[in-house]
């Protein structure tokens, strides 16, 4: 939380220069298979700690990657849907710029360890599906666990015990955010807990963590920041 409500204006800038000059993601369209990601997990495995963590339903590798040494703790998965490849783009930039010695980057691995799994449905990025290889919307099988993939997740969240997650996905770029005439270039859910939406304790550090992000994302994308809907989903 410290470091996101530090998060001014200062750093903003620097991070926007850095993504602008220094950014590695040369590809273009919304496809990016599993394979894409092997050249970039062997270049990680020279600054971070690279691990495989389980195996999709088609025996394809799940990684987990390791980053800093501070004690809040941060599990973030991407491509959870095998045809959201926004955030595992991002991730990219992300891991780059934590390599880059910059000092931002040496305040983050100071202060947190991160925990990411790059991308979670590797069958479903294979395919450009939305669910895996027995067609299962992962996002849907929290509470049943039928999956090897989402049987992964859980089995890192259990190890890991992390203070914050974030569930990274894509989104169709028809939305605006709000009355604006701007895309919603992301958008952020704290996920309610029953039918009611009750604030509990950890939806309102999880709402506090957004309000606060969105604060300092407003100085650099006005406008375009959304909210999903927050109805209940026991699933």
């Amino acid at each position: 939380m410290y470091l996101y409500i530090q998060f001014k204006k200062r750093m903003l800038a620097l991070l926007q220069q850095w993504l602008t000059s220094h950014s590695k993601i040369e590809r273009h369209g919304r496809y990016f298979p599993p394979q894409e990601l092997v050249p970039y997990l062997e270049q990680w495995k020279e600054k971070f700690e690279v691990s495989e963590v389980g195996q999709s339903v088609n025996s394809n590798p799940i990684h987990l990657v390791k980053v800093g040494s501070g004690k809040t703790k941060v599990l973030m998965w991407s491509q959870m849907h095998g045809n959201e490849s926004t955030t595992t783009r991002a991730l990219i930039i992300l891991f780059d710029f934590l390599g880059s010695g910059e000092s931002l980057a040496h305040e983050i691995l100071q202060d947190c360890t991160l925990y990411i799994i790059p991308l979670l449905n590797p069958d479903g990025a294979a395919a450009y599906t939305r669910h895996n290889a027995q067609a299962i919307d992962l996002n849907r099988d929290a509470q049943n666990l039928t999956q090897p993939e989402s049987r992964v997740l859980q089995n890192v969240f259990a190890d890991v015990k992390p203070d914050f997650c974030f569930n990274l996905h894509g989104q169709r770029t028809i939305f605006s955010a709000g009355d604006h005439p701007k895309p919603a270039t992301i958008s952020f859910l704290a996920p309610s807990a029953n039918e009611a939406r009750s604030i509990t304790a950890s939806r309102a550090t999880g709402m506090q963590l957004i309000a606060a992000i969105n604060q300092e994302l407003q100085q650099l994308i006005p406008d375009q920041i959304g909210r999903y809907d927050d109805g209940f989903n026991l699933n």
